[in-house]
C-alpha cells in the first residue's frame, strides 16, 4: 500500500509540474523578445538603425541620404593629381634582380640583386643606391659610379640596365579599410624562381600596384572616399582617383615600392554601392552562424560549418538567415522567429547587436530599409517562436509523466 501512495504522489507531482511548464511556456510564447541595445545610436551600417517596429523606422540624423540612395563617389569633385601620377613609374626595391650589360665588359655584364639596404654592389667595390630608380636612372648612376671609379673612360663607354625578377615589398595601408596596417605584396611565386625563368629580360609585378595593396588591407569600406586615395612616398602626397573600381571609369593604379604608405579617405557615410564583390573589395567575408531550432536539432545537421561559413561580400542579413536554416518551414512554429545580427563596427570598433522579427523581413515590401549587409566576422543566432519553446515544454514534461517507470526506477533506487 505504501509503494502504491507514493506512485500515486509521484504522479501528482509530474501533472503539476506539467501544468506549471505548460503555463510558463504559453506566458513566454505571448512574450516580445526585447530588442538588445546600442551605445551608440549612429551606427556604421544605417540599415541598422531601424527599428524592429517598421511604423518607428528611422534614420541616423546626418548628413547621409538613406541607404540605395548615396551617390557620393560619382557625385565627388575631380581630386586627381594628373601631373604627378603620370610621372609615376615602376621603380626598383630592394630583393628586385635586374640584368646589367656593358658591351665588351663581360665581367661587368650580368645579373644583380640590390641588397636589403638599398644598395647595388659591382665589382672592384662600387656600390650604387638603387631603390626608388627607374632603369634609365639607374643605367645613368651605374654608367657615372663606374666612370669616377676608372673602370672605364671613353665617350663611347655604354651601361644598358633592364629587369629580370621584381621582389615583395612592404607598405603600409591605412584609412577607410578592414585591416590597416603593414602588408607584403607582390610576392614571386615559387614557379617563377628557375634558372630558366631568370635567363630573361623584362618583368610584370602586376601584385606590386595600389589595388594589390587595397586588397592586402582586407578592401575598402563601405564610407571610403575612393576620389581621395592617398599615395605618401618620402616627403610627397598624391591624390589618387578610383572611383573607377566600381564605375568602370579610369583609375590610378600606379606601381608601388618598398616603404610606400596608402590611406583611404573616409567619406562620412555608408556606400551602398562599396559593398559587393570587386578588385579592391573583399571577394567573400567569413561570418559565425548559430542554428538551434527544431526540426534542425544541431548546427552539423543544419549544414552550417563547424566554426564559420564564407559568404560572398555583399551577403544581406535575410540572406544570411536563410543560410543559417532560419527561414522556412512551418507557419505555425516558425512565423515568430527572431534573428539576431552580432557586428563589429570596423570604423568605432564598438560591437553591435540589432534583432529582427524573420517573418517581417521576408513579408515587407521595403525590407531593404531594416536589412543590414553583412560584414566580416559578423555573427548570426536564430531564436525560436513561442509554440516551439511550448513543445519542448512538452517534450521534456512527456518524460516525466511515466509514472509507471519513473516511480519504479526512483523506489528501486
Amino acid at each position: 500500500m505504501a509503494r502504491i501512495r507514493t506512485v500515486a504522489v509521484v504522479r501528482r507531482c509530474c501533472r503539476a509540474a506539467f501544468v506549471f511548464s505548460v503555463a510558463a511556456a504559453l506566458a513566454g510564447g505571448c512574450a516580445r523578445i526585447h530588442p538588445p541595445e546600442n551605445a551608440q545610436t549612429a551606427l556604421y551600417d544605417l540599415e541598422k538603425t531601424g527599428e524592429s517596429d517598421r511604423a518607428d523606422l528611422t534614420f541616423a540624423k546626418s548628413q547621409c541620404a538613406p541607404p540605395g540612395t548615396t551617390h557620393f563617389m560619382v557625385s565627388a569633385p575631380n581630386r586627381r593629381d594628373t601631373a604627378a601620377v603620370s610621372r609615376i613609374r615602376m621603380r626598383y626595391s630592394p630583393g628586385d634582380r635586374f640584368n646589367l650589360f656593358i658591351p665588351g665588359s663581360p665581367e661587368f655584364s650580368g645579373d644583380y640583386v640590390i641588397n636589403a639596404d638599398g644598395l647595388v654592389v659591382l665589382p672592384f667595390s662600387s656600390k650604387v643606391s638603387a631603390v626608388g630608380l627607374s632603369d634609365e636612372q639607374l643605367s645613368k648612376k651605374i654608367e657615372d659610379a663606374l666612370l669616377r671609379n676608372g673602370m672605364f673612360r671613353g665617350s663611347d663607354f655604354q651601361v644598358s640596365v633592364r629587369p629580370v625578377q621584381y621582389a615583395a615589398i612592404n607598405i603600409t595601408v591605412a584609412g577607410a579599410v578592414f585591416l590597416p596596417g603593414r602588408v607584403v605584396i607582390g610576392g614571386v611565386k615559387d614557379s617563377d624562381k628557375g634558372e630558366k625563368v631568370l635567363n630573361k629580360s623584362g618583368d610584370y609585378p602586376g601584385d606590386r600596384f595600389v589595388a594589390a595593396a587595397l586588397r592586402a588591407g582586407g578592401g575598402v569600406r563601405p564610407d571610403a572616399d575612393l576620389s581621395r586615395v592617398k599615395l605618401h612616398r618620402d616627403k610627397r602626397v598624391i591624390t589618387l582617383d578610383w572611383r573607377g573600381a566600381i564605375t568602370g571609369a579610369r583609375v590610378d593604379d600606379v606601381a608601388l615600392i618598398e616603404g610606400d604608405h596608402i590611406e583611404v579617405e573616409e567619406a562620412g557615410c555608408f556606400q551602398s554601392e562599396l559593398v559587393r564583390p570587386s578588385q579592391i573589395t573583399p571577394p567573400g567575408i567569413r561570418i559565425f552562424q548559430s542554428n538551434l531550432t527544431q526540426p534542425v536539432l544541431t548546427n552539423a545537421a543544419s549544414a552550417i560549418g563547424q566554426q564559420s561559413q564564407n559568404i560572398p561580400y555583399g551577403t544581406r542579413f535575410l540572406a544570411g538567415l536563410v543560410s543559417s536554416n532560419c527561414v522556412g518551414g512551418s507557419l505555425a512554429s516558425n512565423a515568430r522567429r527572431y534573428g539576431v545580427l552580432i557586428s563589429r563596427n570596423p570604423k568605432t570598433h564598438r560591437t553591435e547587436v540589432i534583432q529582427r522579427s524573420i517573418e517581417e523581413l521576408v513579408r515587407s515590401a521595403d525590407r531593404d530599409s531594416i536589412n543590414p549587409y553583412l560584414m566580416p566576422d559578423d555573427a548570426i543566432a536564430c531564436y525560436d517562436s513561442g509554440i516551439t519553446d511550448m513543445k519542448e515544454v512538452a517534450n521534456w514534461a512527456q518524460t516525466l509523466l511515466l509514472p509507471s517507470q519513473t516511480a519504479q526506477g526512483l523506489l528501486r533506487w
